[in-house]
């Protein structure tokens, strides 16, 4: 699995399983944004460049930039993370791992030279080879590692100064309140931003590259006009500006992190990491307690290079934490016996 949220391989790998499928694969807010209705006219017309500068203002304002003329909005981060190869003209590519997997698998298809290092320091020290993109996530996925602004700081200024370049991806910082965008300007980071992981709202589809005028620039060329559609924009619009709905959100999250991490170390099961949004265990018998929980209906994040690890979304109703809590519960009853 390179994804979460493959739904349709569940059913085919486990027909029998109970149903309906209760989907913990992603690290998806399970509480969607109640934006309200979108007038048809934004899907009557293509969508008026001033919107799209509106949200690209009320973004920077989110995100802590300074400048709405150093972002530039596309149909989803993924779409980002390919267009890279075109956006940095690098001979190779240095990936913080382990990691989000299309950092990897994007400059490979493009044939560009791309290690994966599991050392920070080595990492750094990638910094002073030629022409060298670094990249790493911030929180990473699956593991929720986090550096502090004054360490992307420091690491940035070291690239730069060996004239090389960071880009730190930042999909799930929205909750945690460490986002680097306020370092912009700068000549040696490039920021990744996504909507529809905090706002619950993955099928919108929209992304921000955070970067200097040059890059953001021709990352805009490559898009095209239009590149986001006139739903997306105005129904992040709606959400970008509704700070209570944010807030009393986090503290939900907050909440049910808590509740997770409180059930699994009943079990003697470790949480060893993860986001408001997703949590990491490490268990032993972990292959065995995913095949457990996916005949019962509950689809969870394996690894195939950590069998060791299971990612874990959170549920969202009575409901689905009922699932969760007695499917673990018959798992481990049944290790006993």
């Amino acid at each position: 699995m390179y994804h979460g949220g493959q739904l349709g391989e569940a059913k085919r790998q486990f027909p029998n399983a109970t149903q309906p499928w209760l989907d913990l694969s992603t690290g998806i807010n399970p509480y969607a944004y109640p934006y309200s209705c979108i007038s048809i006219d934004h899907a009557m017309r293509l969508p008026f460049p001033e919107d799209e500068e509106k949200l690209r203002a009320q973004a920077s304002k989110s995100y802590g930039l300074l400048n709405k003329e150093l972002m530039v909005s596309a149909p989803g981060t993924q779409i980002l993370i390919s267009l890279l190869p075109y956006i940095f003209d690098v001979r190779q590519v240095c990936v913080l791992s382990p990691t989000y997997m299309e950092h990897i698998l994007t400059w490979k298809k493009a044939n560009i030279p791309v290690y994966p290092v599991y050392d920070f320091d080595q990492f750094s020290s990638f910094s002073g080879q030629k022409k060298t993109l670094g990249i790493l996530c911030n929180p990473n996925n699956p593991d929720g590692r986090i550096y502090r602004i004054k360490q992307i700081e420091q690491l940035a200024d070291r690239w730069s100064d060996c004239g090389n370049h960071l880009l730190v991806d930042e999909a799930f910082m929205d909750f945690e309140d460490k986002g680097v965008a306020s370092l912009l300007p700068h000549q040696g980071i490039s920021i990744l931003r996504s909507f529809g992981k905090t706002y619950g709202l993955a099928g919108v589809r929209l992304g921000f590259l955070l970067s200097d005028y040059q890059r953001v620039e021709k990352c805009r060329q490559i898009l095209g006009p239009w590149a986001v559609s006139g739903h997306a924009i105005q129904i992040a619009l709606q959400a970008f500006k509704d700070r209570l709905w944010f807030e009393a959100t986090k503290a939900q999250l907050k909440d049910h992190i808590q509740r997770f991490d409180r059930l699994l170390a009943h079990y003697l099961c470790p949480v060893i990491g993860g986001t408001h949004l997703f949590r990491l265990v490490e268990y032993e018998q972990a292959n065995a307690l995913w095949h457990w929980l996916a005949n019962c209906g509950i689809w969870v994040r394996r690894f195939d290079y950590n069998h060791r690890w299971l990612r874990f979304g959170l549920p969202h109703s009575e409901i689905e934490w009922d699932r969760l809590e007695n499917a673990l519960k018959d798992y481990f009853s049944s290790v006993v016996v």
